[in-house]
């Protein structure tokens, strides 16, 4: 259960927070913005502030900004459908009614023959009182009614596609830079929390170098070799370009100062399926201290280095298909993502926070993928504009745009089935 909740709220704050970049920009570029949805499938709870329908959908997988002329919306009115309308004192249509769920009255139901709410905003259609073909105007402010909520139709002037290159490309980038940004608050939380580790000795690991060298708890570590430390980062540092060698380390033991000699510990990490990663270590806990500035420094570095992490593993999953070495099992979906939540979560807040950063910048470099139906996709279309001067045809976009989700859609499928059968069906 621990798990499950865990799962839903690191999951729901990574999407929101995406999302919830996309909605912003998008309302400051004058896009209107019918929807801003948390999860996928039927409706859980709904709450509408001024033109956008804010809603908490029933599976806690993904989200989305419906932005009006983004092309995620479709036209509702089919040729042949029956649909009840409401007009204003001029004639034009200010409400259209897709089912019962309305209390609405002095309607009229029209038969739909065409319509269009990109361009011209007008409806052609049969009056079913009168049996006569009307052409029906949009009002400037108008509405779809749909399960008792009202969804503003954009006029051109508020839809993404009418607006310049620059505004579109803030808008789509907005989701992923705002996973970053969760991802750096998220690292400066916690080292706040865990405070920064010094030169000084809180606790000798058991069979390392330090302990056999007579390294105690309380002793400072001042000067490796000839070379004076004073921070922890500088002893790191000086252990990765000292790689093993033997050092002489003095250290403050008190009122006095001593000097010990130890070989460092290599340890070599596995990080990815071909990359490792050397270390050298002497075994000591640091002590740690807390101020203002070290975590914001701390978080901005621990930020780089889930990025760095993140941009390796792509490169070695698009090598991987190339030189066919690619494996479902280099992929995690929504199913082992919760695994492995549900497995952080027993380990307390900290370790949490840490899958929740991590995970937000792995989303949004994911999302820069130059793959249609990805942000990182939708940019490239933007890039064009700007480059040849008019959008990609729009009957182009679409089948690139669908062929993008079908193929994200089967990906889906065989890392879901693939969890499942790795996590469940051993």
């Amino acid at each position: 259960m621990l798990g499950l909740l865990a799962f839903i709220l690191v999951f729901g704050l990574i999407v929101t927070v995406h999302e919830l970049g996309h909605l912003i920009l998008a309302k400051r570029a004058g896009i209107m913005c019918p929807e801003f949805a948390i999860g996928m499938g039927p409706k859980l709870f709904s709450y509408k502030k001024n033109e956008t329908l804010y809603t908490i959908r029933m599976l806690p997988v993904g989200g989305y900004v419906m932005m009006a002329g983004s092309g995620m919306e479709e036209n509702p009115l089919k040729a042949g459908m029956n649909i009840n309308i409401k007009k204003n004192s001029d004639g034009e249509v200010t409400h259209i009614l897709l089912d019962e769920q309305h209390q609405f009255q002095q309607i009229e139901q029209i038969e739909v023959i065409d319509s269009d709410f990109d361009d011209a905003m007008f409806i052609v259609g049969i009056n079913q009182y009168t049996q006569q073909q009307e052409h029906l105007q949009i009002a400037e402010q108008s509405y779809f009614v749909r399960e008792g909520d009202l969804v503003q139709i954009a006029p051109p002037s508020r839809q993404f596609r009418t607006k310049k290159p620059w505004p579109k490309f803030l808008t789509l980038f907005a989701g992923p830079f705002f996973n970053f940004l969760l991802t750096l608050v998220l690292c400066i939380i916690i080292a706040f929390m865990i405070g920064s580790p010094t030169n000084s000795v809180k606790e000798v690991a058991e069979d390392s170098p330090a302990m056999s060298a007579g390294l105690k708890a309380g002793d400072r570590i001042v000067q490796l070799n000839d070379e004076k430390v004073s921070t922890f980062g500088e002893i790191k540092s000086y252990l990765a370009n000292n790689e093993g060698n033997p050092l002489s380390v003095t250290v403050e033991r008190g009122d006095r100062t001593e000097k010990i000699e130890l070989k460092p510990k290599k340890i070599v990490t596995q990080i990815s399926k071909t990359k490792k990663e050397t270390t050298y270590q002497i075994g000591f806990l640091p002590e740690r201290q807390f101020s203002l500035t070290d975590p914001f420094i701390n978080g901005f570095n621990e930020t780089m280095r889930y990025a760095t992490l993140i941009f390796t593993l792509l490169i070695e999953l698009f090598t991987s298909i190339f030189t066919g070495s690619f494996s479902f099992n280099m992929l995690n979906g929504p199913v082992g993502i919760y695994k492995f939540t549900d497995t952080v979560a027993q380990q307390g807040l900290i370790p949490l926070l840490n899958l929740a950063a991590m995970l937000s910048i792995n989303i949004g470099i994911m999302n820069l993928i130059p793959v249609p139906a990805l942000d990182g996709g939708r940019i490239l279309f933007v890039l064009y504009e700007a480059i040849f001067r008019r959008p990609v045809n729009k009957r182009v976009e679409m089948i690139i745009v669908g062929a993008g989700v079908i193929f994200m859609f089967f990906v889906m499928i065989m890392v879901t089935w693939n969890d499942i059968s790795r996590y469940f069906l051993k």
